[in-house]
C-alpha cells in the first residue's frame, strides 16, 4: 500500500484537515474546541451542530490558551472526531505522512508535548510541523505572486501574525504579531452589544455569527463615522422557531411582528477600526490603567508592524516583499480589509515601490490557503528532505524535532 499524506491545519478556531489524494478537494472543517450545552450535554467538535439547536448558554472549551496549544486533554479528542470524519477506514498511522501547522514561536516544551503525541501516542511514519504561514507560497498561483518573496498577513482567530518568507523560508528575525483575531473582536462586540441592546455574555456563536455577516473595515473611518446612518443594519435574532443562528435583515425579508431585532450602527465598523487603533481595546487612560508600564507602551497597529517586519529583512527583498503581500486566515474576510490595509501601507511606505496586496486565490478560500499549500508541499520533493521519522525520533530522543523544525535563525 503506497504511503498517504495527511495535512493538518490546526487553527485555533477551525481544524483544517485531509488526505493528499485526488478526490479530496477541500479540507474538512472541525470546530477546534469541546463544547457543552445549556443542558449539560458535551460535544466534540462539530457535534454541536447536529445535536443542538438552542446555541445560547453553550460554553466552549479551547485547547488553546493565548495561542499555544496547552491541552491535549482537550485536543486529542477533537483529532480523534476530525480523523474519524476524513476517514471512514482505519487510517494506518505507521504509512502516514503528518504535515502539522502550529503558532510561531510556540513554546519548545509544548512542541515537544505535541511530538510525542504524533509519534507515541497516534504513531504516525513520518512528521513535518510548521507554521501555517510558511506553507502560503506553496498555496498561490506563482504567475501572479512570486512565492520566493512574500509577506503573509495570516489573520486568525487568535491574533495576526505578519511573516515574511523568503525563497520558501521563514525570515524569523522579521516576524511580528499583533494580538488582535477574530476571538478579541468577538469579546469587544459582545462588550458593545451588551451595554447597548442586550446581554450577550452567553451566546459566543451568536456573536460570531453577528460579526461574520454585519462587520466590515471602513475604507475612510473618519468619513464612514461622520455618515453612521447609513450604514445601519439590522440583524434578526434567533427565535428557533423560524431560525436558530439569526441573519441580516434585508429589504426582501418578511418578520413576524414580535420578531426581536438588534439594530448596528458604529459597531459594525469600529470594533474591526481596533487593527488601526488597538487603544480601542487597550485602556491606556492614566486614571484607570492597569499599570504604568502598560501607560507607556507604544502599541503599535497593523500598517506600523506590516512596515517593521519589511524593514527587518534584507534591503534587497524589501520592495519585493512589499509588492507580495498575501493574506491569510479567516478574520482577513472582513469586508475591506485589502483595500484598507494597501491604502494605509501606501503612505507608510517608500512611494516608489509597489504596494500590493492578494486575497484572491482561484476559489480557495483564505482560511484553507495554508492547507492547500500544505498538500501541494506534499508533492514536493523537499518534503522528504525535511521531514523526520518515527525511527530517527525514537533514536535521537525528543529535542530532534526542535532543532529540525524550531525557528532556527533567532
Amino acid at each position: 500500500m503506497s504511503k498517504q499524506y495527511l495535512v493538518v491545519d490546526n487553527g485555533t478556531f477551525n481544524v483544517k484537515a485531509g488526505f493528499n489524494s485526488d478526490n479530496v478537494s477541500a479540507p474538512t472543517k472541525v470546530l477546534n474546541a469541546i463544547t457543552r450545552t445549556r443542558d449539560g450535554v458535551i460535544h466534540i467538535g462539530n457535534q454541536y451542530k447536529t445535536h443542538s439547536k438552542d446555541y445560547s448558554g453553550i460554553q466552549i472549551r479551547r485547547p488553546f490558551e493565548q495561542g499555544n496549544l496547552t491541552s491535549w486533554e482537550t485536543e486529542k479528542p477533537v483529532w480523534d472526531y476530525t480523523l474519524d470524519q476524513i476517514s471512514k477506514a482505519e487510517i494506518d498511522t505507521s504509512n502516514t505522512h503528518l504535515t502539522l501547522t502550529e503558532t510561531p514561536f510556540q513554546l519548545p516544551q509544548l512542541s515537544s508535548n505535541t511530538d510525542q503525541i504524533v509519534f507515541e501516542e497516534y504513531e504516525f511514519g513520518e512528521y513535518y510541523r510548521c507554521i501555517p504561514a510558511s506553507l502560503v507560497p506553496f498555496g498561490v498561483d506563482e504567475s501572479v505572486i512570486n512565492s520566493d518573496f512574500s509577506l503573509v498577513v495570516d489573520s486568525g482567530f487568535n491574533a495576526t501574525w505578519i511573516v515574511p518568507v523568503i525563497y520558501k523560508k521563514v525570515h524569523w528575525e522579521g516576524v511580528r504579531k499583533l494580538p488582535i483575531g477574530g476571538n478579541v473582536l468577538n469579546g469587544l462586540l459582545r462588550e458593545v452589544v451588551s451595554f447597548r441592546h442586550y446581554d450577550m455574555s452567553d451566546d459566543p456563536v451568536l456573536i460570531n455569527t453577528i460579526k461574520e455577516s454585519t462587520c466590515f473595515l471602513a475604507e475612510n473611518f473618519n468619513d464612514v463615522l461622520k455618515n453612521k446612518q447609513n450604514y445601519k443594519c439590522e440583524f434578526v435574532l434567533p427565535d428557533f422557531k423560524t431560525t436558530t443562528t439569526g441573519f441580516v435583515k434585508t429589504k426582501d425579508t418578511k418578520v413576524a411582528p414580535d420578531t426581536q431585532l438588534l439594530a448596528l450602527h458604529d459597531e459594525r465598523f469600529t470594533v474591526p477600526e481596533s487593527f488601526y487603533h488597538p487603544e480601542i481595546i487597550f485602556d491606556l487612560n492614566g486614571a484607570t490603567a492597569s499599570s504604568s508600564v502598560l501607560q507607556g507602551a507604544p502599541i503599535k497597529n497593523l500598517t506600523d508592524l506590516v512596515v517593521s517586519s519589511i524593514m527587518s529583512c534584507p534591503d534587497i527583498t524589501r520592495p519585493l516583499l512589499s509588492a507580495n503581500i498575501c493574506l491569510s486566515g479567516g478574520t482577513t474576510n472582513l469586508p475591506n480589509f485589502k483595500t484598507r490595509l494597501k491604502t494605509e501601507l501606501t503612505k507608510e511606505l517608500p512611494h516608489m515601490w509597489h504596494v500590493r496586496v492578494h486575497d484572491n486565490y482561484q476559489a480557495v478560500p483564505k482560511d484553507e490557503l495554508a492547507w492547500h499549500g500544505g498538500i501541494n508541499l506534499t508533492n514536493n520533493d523537499i518534503l522528504e528532505k525535511i521531514s523526520i521519522s518515527k525511527k530517527e525520533y525514537f533514536e535521537h530522543g525528543s529535542n530532534w524535532c526542535q532543532k529540525q523544525f524550531g525557528f532556527k535563525n533567532v
